[in-house]
């Protein structure tokens, strides 16, 4: 990889955010709780970009709370996406007595496909995984694919919550994801990392999918 990845698990329910390091510079994947935590990891480095696989409020919880000490942090989300970062009934904070709203638009909305300039030059391909949520979406560059809550070691998302659909989700998996080459590594937004290989060989949710 051109760029390091810290992987911690954060926030109420461990869910992982990644920290991509490219020198004074860093961006984060999925900033979900423990704001104070990510500070202390970003330092005195610049913080550019914070860019949410989906808009659950596990993966969306400091998002407020780093933008007020990094304005100029670009939040990215995919444009089905947008809503679930001002309404607790869609990021279902609500549910579990946390008010998890980002009041802001975000600088820039998601479409599959697109591509995120990184620091260094490269580029993380959009690729647009619905199913857990309507615009989930996972990013992908330099043989590492951030899946969110798309795709597990040998698991899958969960796809009864609200606007959750289990045959889009398998269906956006295999198209998406099982496309990419078997070495591909999977940093996922809960759990260990994986291989994209070793998902179509062992994952029990994909049995026969290729």
């Amino acid at each position: 990889m051109s760029f390091r990845v810290v992987t911690e698990p954060i926030g109420p329910v461990a869910a992982n955010c990644h920290t991509l390091e490219f020198g004074d510079q860093v961006i984060l994947i999925d900033p979900g709780g423990d704001a104070d935590l990510l500070l202390r990891l970003i330092g005195k480095r610049t913080l550019t970009a914070m860019l949410v696989t989906h808009g659950h409020y596990d993966h969306i919880g400091a998002i407020g709370e780093l933008k007020e000490r990094h304005p100029g942090a670009a939040v990215m989300i995919h444009r089905d996406e947008r809503l679930f970062l001002s309404d607790p009934s869609l990021n279902l904070s609500c549910h579990f007595g946390i008010d998890g709203r980002y009041g802001h638009a975000p600088e820039r909305l998601l479409d599959h496909g697109d591509r995120i300039m990184l620091p260094d030059g490269d580029t993380l391909s959009v690729i647009h995984t619905p199913g857990h949520t309507p615009g989930g979406v996972c990013f992908y560059g330099d043989g590492v694919l951030f899946s969110g809550d798309t795709l597990f070691f040998e698991s899958i998302g969960r796809c009864d919550l609200p606007g959750g659909d289990e045959e889009t989700l398998l269906t956006s998996i295999r198209e998406r994801l099982l496309t990419l080459p078997d070495d591909t590594r999977v940093l996922s937004g809960h759990m260990n990392v994986t291989t994209i290989g070793h998902e179509k060989r062992h994952n029990p949710f994909l049995d026969g999918a290729v």
